[in-house]
């Protein structure tokens, strides 16, 4: 890596670290069957994620639970593939900032929803999802972590995410979509965060 990378993602972690400690939000422990609104976010890597999240949209809309996701994709041609639809939006790597900090008008709408849950099912190492994820107002937020990342990393993530999944080496954001779905399911409502 080389010394303008380290400047870039040091000053992207900076403001994302300064917005996480200014946020206010009233943390809480939601099971997921009891949740009013879900907020998911991914990273638009292949079809096969983008089908899997609309199976679970309509489980959830069937339990009449208002859901929403926002798809980050780095090529602009793989969001153009697929259109924003009702509760769906993305956006793409020319739509964030020199620090990687999205600016998309559909970030924003997602950031300023007020969410049961907000779910980051892709890796920890995709900066733009995990900083909508830090500065989100949602009561539980919930993402990934994996086991080799460096200690000051793992503080800095459990700043964010009020649950952190520990997700493999080679993050299947499908594989992590069910296991958070089993975890939430779990979730005893009446615990404190």
């Amino acid at each position: 890596m080389n010394l303008l990378q380290q400047i870039r993602i040091s000053a992207g972690n900076y403001f994302l670290n300064k917005g996480t400690s200014s946020l206010k939000r009233s943390k809480k422990l939601v099971n997921i069957n009891s949740a009013g609104s879900i907020g998911i976010l991914f990273e638009l890597t292949e079809d096969s994620v983008y089908y899997s999240i609309q199976k679970y949209f309509q489980e959830f809309q069937e339990k009449k639970i208002k859901v929403k996701a926002l798809g980050y994709a780095s090529n602009k041609l793989v969001t153009n593939h697929f259109l924003p639809v009702l509760s769906f939006d993305f956006f793409n790597g020319k739509q964030v900032n020199w620090l990687n900090i999205p600016k998309a008008q559909c970030v924003k709408d997602f950031i300023d929803t007020d969410f049961d849950i907000c779910i980051n099912i892709a890796s920890e190492k995709v900066f733009p999802l995990k900083y909508i994820s830090g500065i989100s107002k949602a009561r539980l937020k919930v993402g990934a972590y994996n086991r080799e990342m460096p200690g000051k990393q793992y503080k800095e993530l459990s700043l964010i995410y009020d649950i952190m999944l520990l997700s493999e080496e080679n993050h299947d954001q499908i594989l992590f979509l069910d296991n958070i779905h089993e975890y939430l399911n779990m979730l005893n409502p009446k615990e404190n965060v």
